[in-house]
């Protein structure tokens, strides 16, 4: 199965349009993911919309923005609090983690397979086939 993340975009316009892919896709939607990099210098957190795989399991979607909000603690943000509130409206599932800055890799693919690797190891995506 082909597991693929999706990259949305960092800004409001791109918050939106992963609201709207919650709002839209529910019940294909395995869960929302928070990347933190809390020791990162911009202490900045990435959020992921893990989809259900297509039937026959060929493929995955993984939707992402990337370095789009503040760090939600000890203070959260609107962000962080409208994509936690949509999930919720939902029942969809909300994890977090702690994970490198982006910058700590050369290339964004190899980032992608760090993510991906990570999701694995919690098992909060299935196994390679």
């Amino acid at each position: 199965m082909k597991q693929s993340f999706i990259y949305l975009g960092n800004g409001l316009s791109d918050l939106f349009e992963f609201l709207t892919l919650i709002e839209y896709n529910h019940e294909r939607t395995s869960k929302v993911v928070y990347f933190h990099t809390p020791l990162s210098h911009n202490r900045l957190t990435s959020v992921a919309l893990i989809m259900k795989p297509t039937a026959d399991n060929h493929f995955q979607a993984m939707y992402y923005m990337q370095d789009a909000l503040r760090y939600p603690y000890p203070s959260s943000n609107k962000k962080f609090e409208f994509i936690n509130k949509c999930a919720e409206k939902f029942n969809i599932p909300i994890k977090e983690v702690d994970v490198h800055p982006p910058e700590s890799y050369h290339e964004q693919e190899l980032y992608y397979n760090y993510l991906t690797s990570v999701l694995r190891l919690q098992n909060w995506i299935p196994p390679l086939q």
